[in-house]
């Protein structure tokens, strides 16, 4: 499953950590701001303010006609001046100045004390001075550091998650379970390094009880090996004894070869973990080589080839694939009448890679074994014909351990088929 951008840990964790670092710090510096830019204000009020009425009170201590008005100033600020004493008002006949003003005690140079009122503005809405700030350079900056902290953070935790992600990838790819993490990883001494070791320890496990199964098969069958050695002498010894059309001779024989044939597939089942060196190979030879071998075993089924008319090469280990082909053919064989057809077709992938198709015109496969059909020893017993179920198994892990995919299905038309998907040639 392919995960979208916003899904990767990365980011989200880039803009948790941003966003916590710019609330943070934007409610810090939003509270400050706010509080000095009130101050500051004020305090440019107030020295306008005093400026201004110790020049309105000069003028009207000199007795200037219209004192009040300060001739060639265009942004007076509004000033009510007053008594000290008797706070009564200089100027006769204005309003009543605001109840929110800032009061300023005068002395003039005369030694006279005044009362001037000067009126508060008006303070801006809590969005206008938002907006103000947002748009600060003080918060630009603020923005930048948080997302290059939340960037650096991100980056520290996610690349070695990634790097991990990797190796694990590989070992997947590569099935080879002595693979294990690099140093860089596994020595860390945080929580990603114990997640690493602890992984590197799971794999490590898998591998001796794969291996210990694999050794388990192999001595099992090897052990197997010499009980039927001797068993298929005296069968030899008894055959003397009687006719070799005898009922029991013939039960005693088929059992013997029924044997044999297991303890093949046991050692071909335990083996494929084995890799072998790829080489360059003509796919159109290999199919021909199947087509050959079920025309020698079965003459009477028509056993067909679709191949491009270009021969198609194909670099990789050779006898796996034809393990699993062989596997499928040995499959029909036996599972189907003689006279069923059968098909094998070969074609080539959008992106370089290859599809090969083996079909059959048979009774199919239980739609409920299906799903089960790869697992070791899973064999279709309403069928009469032989097997132990290893053939599909074997099929699976030899395709597996090529890098492609390996599928079965009932065909819509009648019969079975089993499709390979073979990745580009490395």
């Amino acid at each position: 499953m392919k995960i979208r951008w916003y899904q990767r840990l990365f980011w989200k964790m880039f803009l948790v950590i941003w966003l916590v670092s710019l609330v943070g710090m934007g409610s810090v510096f939003l509270v400050l701001s706010s509080r000095y830019d009130k101050d500051h204000k004020l305090e440019l009020l107030e020295a306008r303010a005093r400026g201004q009425a110790m020049l309105m009170l000069e003028r009207y201590e000199d007795g200037v006609p219209d004192w009040h008005k300060l001739p060639g100033r265009r942004h007076s600020i509004p000033v009510w001046l007053f008594e000290a004493d008797s706070r009564e008002p200089l100027m006769s006949g204005i309003h009543e100045p605001p109840r929110r003003a800032l009061r300023l005690a005068l002395t003039t140079d005369s030694g006279r004390e005044y009362l001037a009122k000067v009126g508060l503005p008006r303070e801006a809405f809590f969005v206008e001075r938002m907006l103000g700030r947002l748009f600060s350079l003080q918060m630009v900056l603020i923005l930048l550091v948080s997302g290059l902290a939340g960037l650096v953070l991100s980056g520290l935790v996610v690349r070695p998650i990634r790097r991990l992600s990797h190796h694990v990838r590989d070992l997947h790819q590569e099935q080879d379970l002595t693979l294990r993490a690099d140093a860089g990883l596994s020595q860390r001494r945080d929580e990603i390094g114990e997640l690493t070791r602890e992984f590197d320890a799971m794999v490590a496990s898998v591998e001796q009880t794969l291996l210990a199964q694999q050794r388990l098969l192999q001595d099992v069958s090897h052990e197997l090996r010499a009980p039927l050695a001797r068993l298929q002498a005296a069968a030899g010894l008894v055959e003397q004894r009687l006719a070799e059309d005898d009922p029991l001779m013939q039960r005693i024989n088929r059992e013997c070869e029924r044997l044999d044939a297991l303890i093949s597939e046991i050692l071909s089942f335990s083996r494929q973990q084995n890799k072998e060196r790829p080489v360059e190979f003509s796919l159109n030879e290999l199919c021909q080589e199947l087509q050959e071998e079920v025309r020698l075993r079965q003459p009477a089924r028509p056993f067909t080839l679709d191949l491009p008319d270009v021969a198609v090469h194909y670099r990789g280990a050779r006898e796996l694939l034809r393990r699993a082909l062989q596997n499928g053919v040995e499959n029909i064989l036996r599972h189907t009448p003689e006279e069923t057809p059968a098909s094998l077709q070969l074609q080539a992938l959008p992106g370089g890679g290859l599809q090969v198709s083996l079909s059959d015109a048979g009774p199919g496969v239980d739609e409920a074994l299906l799903p089960r059909l790869f697992e070791p020893f899973v064999r279709d017993d309403s069928t009469s014909a032989e097997g132990f179920g290893l053939g599909m198994s074997i099929a699976r892990r030899a395709v597996e351990q090529l890098g492609g995919q390996i599928s079965a299905h009932n065909r819509p038309e009648g019969g079975f088929e089993l499709r390979i998907q073979l990745p580009p040639a490395g």
